[in-house]
């Protein structure tokens, strides 16, 4: 019996040994396989792990290229305006030398009876007035002057005379202009032998009024003045030639001339009248400032 307890105890001890043999296998497979997956996890190294790539903002993608474009766009506009204040510069230069040229070109475009006025006007200013008046002086006839015109100076009942001789004489032009450029270089008794010798060669030439005018300032702007040549000469112009276009300028001289020689009255009637029969007209303008400026008959 003891036997058989034996025999039947060794079968039930080899029964659990097979039986936990068996749940050992079966419990020992899964754990295994999971624990390689983890350690084989763990074990990979940091260096072989894929790190993944940063993406970039597209905000600062596009602040970068906003960047960019205005940098350029900033330079452009800087480039810009320094051609643009270059050209203002230039024009500015432009416009001051134009101005400058415009006001030359004012200041030197006066015509010859202007120049020449003032030169007569300067001239004048220097002189005394005279203290005495030359005898046959009668003003009130200068405009009813009879007879044909003469040269004032010359002697009466000469014939007028070319120191040219035979040879042929220079046009009424040539001797004319001489006379005036003479009357420019301030050179007037010269001018007034120049200006008798043109009116002595074309006595009814086409100048002849203007050379009896510019002949009666040169008597009164030499040296030492011949104011009733002078105001023989002018009125000579005012009583001749009376449609002429140097009367109204002969009839402000002649004032001028009865001013200097003393005569108050007659300086202001002459230049009253031109003030009155020539209004808005440059020679009234003149005769009125002189008029207002120098002639004062109250003294």
């Amino acid at each position: 019996m003891a036997r058989v307890f034996h025999s039947q105890t060794f079968k039930h001890s080899s029964f659990f040994l097979a039986l936990l043999f068996c749940v050992n296998g079966v419990l020992a497979a899964p754990v295994t396989v999971e624990s390689l997956d983890v350690l084989n996890m763990l074990e990979e190294s940091p260096s072989e792990q894929t790190t993944p790539s940063p993406s970039v903002n597209p905000l600062f993608e596009s602040e970068a290229g906003f960047s960019a474009e205005s940098s350029t766009g900033s330079a452009e506009a800087q480039y810009q305006l320094q051609r643009l204040q270059q050209e203002v510069s230039e024009l500015r230069g432009l416009v001051e030398e134009m101005g400058y040229q415009l006001q030359r070109l004012s200041s030197v475009s006066g015509d010859r009876y202007l120049e020449l006025d003032q030169r007569f006007q300067d001239i004048q200013a220097s002189v005394h007035t005279l203290t005495t008046t030359p005898p046959d002086a009668d003003t009130s006839a200068e405009p009813g002057d009879v007879g044909p015109p003469a040269v004032v100076g010359a002697d009466v009942g000469e014939t007028p005379r070319s120191d040219l001789g035979n040879t042929e004489v220079p046009s009424e032009k040539a001797l004319y202009d001489t006379a005036l450029e003479l009357i420019r270089n301030r050179q007037y008794e010269m001018a007034t032998e120049q200006l008798q010798a043109t009116i002595e060669s074309y006595p009814e030439g086409r100048l002849t009024p203007n050379a009896y005018y510019w002949l009666g300032q040169a008597y009164a702007a030499m040296p030492r003045p011949e104011y009733e040549k002078s105001r023989q000469v002018l009125a000579q112009v005012i009583t001749y030639y009376p449609e002429h276009q140097k009367v109204p300028d002969a009839a402000f001289k002649l004032g001028m001339v009865h001013h200097l020689m003393g005569d108050c009255g007659r300086a202001s009637e002459l230049l009253n009248q031109v003030i009155a029969q020539h209004q808005g007209k440059t020679v009234a303008k003149l005769a009125e400032n002189y008029l207002r400026d120098k002639v004062d008959c109250g003294s």
